[in-house]
């Protein structure tokens, strides 16, 4: 008995000192973590349904994980005739006419630490048929979403055939 009240009377005269200073460079705000401006996620392939919920899938993720969804589109779809030849010929065998879809979910601000979670994240959903793209943003995936009018162009172009808008 006469043990527990010596160690008593010992830890109770220990005087426990923190010094909490820190460096003034640590208040401007922690490390920089990098962001990626604009990030398109484009997705590709043969299945319009497939494709179009996969699409909505990603956009539903990336908000759950709480990251900036800038954008969604489609972009028109693309029409390839593929032609199988017979041996040594240059008769068609068989055609075939597939249509590639596409649509795109474009991020702002993505941080560099969640952008390998996200992509990997989407990829672990990826289902078949579906190519996976990401890359940064350039004005040309802008361009491409539109549909061209073909009867301005031809409008457009016999306007400067006949010497160019006139000038009053």
């Amino acid at each position: 008995a006469r043990c527990t009240h010596m160690a008593r009377s010992i830890s109770c005269s220990v005087q426990r000192y923190s010094i909490e200073t820190e460096p003034p460079y640590l208040d401007a705000g922690g490390p920089e973590i990098p962001e990626y401006s604009l990030v398109n996620v484009q997705m590709k392939g043969y299945d319009f349904t497939v494709l179009e919920h996969y699409g909505k899938w990603v956009h539903n993720t990336a908000l759950n994980m709480g990251l900036d969804v800038e954008d969604s589109w489609a972009t028109p779809c693309q029409k390839l005739l593929i032609q199988n030849y017979k041996h040594k010929t240059a008769k068609v065998e068989t055609e075939y006419n597939l249509q590639v879809y596409e649509r795109t979910v474009q991020l702002a601000d993505l941080t560099s630490v969640m952008a390998p979670l996200f992509i990997e994240v989407i990829q672990a959903g990826l289902p078949q048929g579906v190519k996976l793209t990401v890359q940064e943003h350039i004005p040309e995936h802008t361009q491409v979403r539109y549909i061209p009018d073909l009867e301005l162009r031809d409008l457009h172009k016999q306007l400067t055939d006949l010497g160019g808008p006139s000038k009053k």
